[in-house]
């Protein structure tokens, strides 16, 4: 299968049906982030315990990239420690960079499948909002943007 087909199958699979959707009852971190251009609005939750991401969910209203992005965002970082999920924003945000000329990352395993979302520039900021508003609930901000 083809990167683009892989990118388009994975979008449609986790907006269809995202995983980790929802507000939790428990959570340690939370963040909003804005995208202001395209109206999505997403709400990042993380449950962190001896620096740990023992869960992390997301909900608002948002595209299907944003949502995919999301979904994806939510089970790879579960069960990593803080310090990882902030190295991982930092090559999440290098592999969606358009100018970077980096079509994966080994460290980013399955997210690189929503790496497709460089073929829209306009869209980028969809693929990044929910990564900047887990950074930012880690940073102990309350909103995130990507403007």
């Amino acid at each position: 299968m083809d990167i683009k087909q892989l990118y388009k199958q994975t979008v449609l699979q986790h907006n269809r049906n995202p995983q980790n959707y929802g507000t939790p009852e428990n959570f340690t971190h939370k963040a909003e982030g804005l995208n202001a251009i395209c109206g999505d609005q997403v709400f990042v939750y993380l449950n962190v315990v001896d620096d740990v991401i023992e869960s992390i969910f997301f909900d608002g209203e948002s595209c299907a990239i944003s949502t995919a992005s999301s979904s994806l965002m939510t089970e790879f970082l579960t069960s990593k420690t803080v310090q990882q999920a902030k190295e991982l924003f930092t090559d999440f945000c290098i592999l969606m960079d358009k100018n970077s000329g980096i079509d994966s990352m080994e460290s980013l395993g399955i997210v690189n499948t929503i790496a497709g979302v460089k073929n829209f520039p306009a869209r980028i900021k969809s693929a990044t909002l929910c990564w900047h508003a887990m950074n930012a609930a880690l940073d102990g901000k309350e909103t995130a943007t990507t403007e």
